[in-house]
C-alpha cells in the first residue's frame, strides 16, 4: 500500500475530529442562548431544557475525551488543573461544611460547562480556525438573532429589568449574557472574514448589523467594552487600526448621541446606575472578607450578599486566599501573552474569544461561569506552539525530500 493511501484514512479521521471539536466548542460556549430563547418563548421551567443541554455538553465532551489521543500536559495546563482542583475543593467545602446556598450548583455547572469541554478540546488538539469560526459564528448568531426576533415579534417571558428599563432580557437569559453572545458572534465573524469569499462576507456584514443592534438593545456596558477592546487589540496586532477606526467611528458616534437604545441611555447615566452601585457595595464587602482570611480564603461568594463579586480576581482571593490568587493572576498573565501572539496568526479566533472571556470575567463574571476563559485557555498552548513553529524556516529536506539537504 502506498504512503498516500495510508494517509487518506488518517486525514479523514482528523477532519472528522476537527468537525466534532468545532461543534463541541460552539455548543459549549454559545449554545445555551438558543435553549434560553426556546424556554422564554414557551414560558416553561428553565430546568426542563437547561439541565438536558448541560448534560448533553458534558456527555459530548466525555465522548471526545475517550476517543482521542493521550492527554499532553505542559506547565500552563498543570497550573490550570491545580486551580480547577482547588476551586472544586472550595465548592465541596462550601456545600458540605459551610452549607452555602448555590455551591453544589456552581460545582456541577463548572464541571459540566467548563472543565469537561476544556479537557476534551485540550486532549483532542484538533483546532482549525476557519471551521471553528464558521460553526461558532453560526451558533452564536442564531442565539442572538433569535432573541432579537423574539423581542420584536414574540410573546416571550421577560425579566423585570426588561419592563423597567427597556433592556433586551428574557426569563431564561439575562441582558449581559445576550450582550456577550452578540460579541462572541461578531468576534467569530472577524476571525472568519479573512478566509471568506465575497458572498460569505456579504452575509457576515448584514449579520453584524443585527448583532450590533441586539447588543445596543441589551444595554450591557461590559460586553460593549469587551467588543471594543478585543477588536482594538486585534487591529493593533495586525496593524489595521486606521481601517478599524474608519469603520467604527460612525457606529460609536451613533451609540453615544442616540437616545433610542438602552446602551446609550446607560452610558449617559452611569453614575445613577443601580447595578453599578450594588456591585461597588459587594466589591467593598469582598475586600473586607479577604482581609479576614488572607491565606486560605473563606468562601466562593461574598457572604453578606451571597453573590459572587463579579470579578474573578477578587473571587480568587475570596475562594483561595491571596497566595493562590497570585498564582491565578500569573496563569491569566501567561494566557494573555499567548492570546496576544495568536492575534497575528491563523489561530486568532482563540485569542479573540480568550480576551472576551477575560474581560467578561473581570467585570461581570465568576470562576465557575467563565466558560469562554477556561476553554480557550486550555486550547491556547497548542495554538501558540503551532504559531511559533509555523514561523520557523523549514529545512530543505522537509520542503522537498527528493532534494539534497545541501547543494
Amino acid at each position: 500500500m502506498s504512503a498516500t493511501a495510508e494517509h487518506v484514512p488518517a486525514r479523514g479521521a482528523h477532519k472528522r475530529m476537527v468537525n466534532q471539536c468545532a461543534w463541541l466548542f460552539a455548543f459549549a460556549l454559545f449554545g445555551y442562548p438558543i435553549v434560553g430563547n426556546v424556554i422564554s418563548f414557551l414560558q416553561i421551567d428553565s430546568r426542563v431544557l437547561s439541565i438536558p443541554f448541560r448534560i448533553t455538553v458534558a456527555l459530548f465532551s466525555a465522548w471526545v475525551i475517550l476517543t482521542t489521543r493521550r492527554l499532553r500536559i505542559d506547565r500552563l495546563h498543570q497550573v490550570m488543573l491545580l486551580i480547577w482542583f482547588l476551586y472544586i475543593v472550595r465548592l465541596v467545602h462550601d456545600s458540605l461544611v459551610s452549607n452555602l446556598q448555590g455551591a453544589d450548583y456552581a460545582m456541577q455547572f463548572f464541571i459540566a460547562s467548563s472543565v469537561l469541554p476544556a479537557l476534551a478540546l485540550m486532549k483532542a488538539r484538533a483546532f482549525q480556525n476557519r471551521q471553528f469560526a464558521l460553526i461558532g459564528f453560526l451558533i452564536a448568531s442564531t442565539g442572538t438573532l433569535l432573541s432579537l426576533l423574539a423581542a420584536l415579534f414574540g410573546n416571550t417571558d421577560v425579566r423585570e429589568v426588561a419592563e423597567t428599563s427597556g433592556r433586551l432580557s428574557f426569563a431564561a437569559i439575562d441582558a449581559v449574557s445576550l450582550g456577550n453572545q452578540a460579541v462572541s458572534a461578531i468576534l467569530c465573524g472577524v476571525a472568519l472574514w479573512r478566509d471568506a469569499n465575497a458572498r460569505l462576507r456579504t452575509l457576515i456584514a448584514f449579520t453584524f448589523m443585527g448583532l450590533l443592534w441586539c447588543l445596543a438593545l441589551t444595554g450591557s456596558k461590559g460586553p460593549a467594552l469587551a467588543l471594543l477592546l478585543c477588536v482594538g487589540l486585534w487591529a493593533l496586532r495586525r496593524r489595521q487600526v486606521w481601517k478599524l477606526a474608519t469603520l467604527a467611528l460612525p457606529l460609536l458616534i451613533w451609540l453615544i448621541v442616540s437616545n433610542d437604545n438602552p446602551l446609550a441611555t446607560r452610558l449617559a447615566g452611569s453614575e445613577e446606575d443601580q447595578s453599578t452601585a450594588d456591585r461597588l457595595v459587594i466589591f467593598n464587602d469582598s475586600v473586607a472578607q479577604i482581609a479576614s482570611a488572607p491565606l486560605v480564603g473563606s468562601a466562593f461568594v461574598e457572604l453578606n450578599s451571597g453573590y459572587y463579586p463579579h470579578d474573578v480576581f477578587i473571587e480568587a482571593a475570596l475562594a483561595f486566599g491571596i497566595p493562590v490568587a497570585l498564582v491565578f493572576l500569573g496563569l491569566m498573565l501567561v494566557g494573555t501573552y499567548k492570546a496576544w501572539r495568536t492575534l497575528n496568526s491563523d489561530y486568532d479566533l482563540l485569542g479573540l474569544i480568550f480576551f472576551q472571556g477575560l474581560l467578561a470575567a473581570a467585570v461581570s463574571g465568576s470562576i465557575y461561569g467563565s466558560m469562554l476563559l477556561w476553554v480557550t485557555l486550555a486550547m491556547l498552548p497548542t495554538a501558540a506552539s503551532a504559531t511559533r513553529d509555523s514561523r520557523r524556516p523549514l529545512p530543505r529536506s522537509d520542503i522537498s525530500p527528493s532534494l539534497p539537504a545541501r547543494l
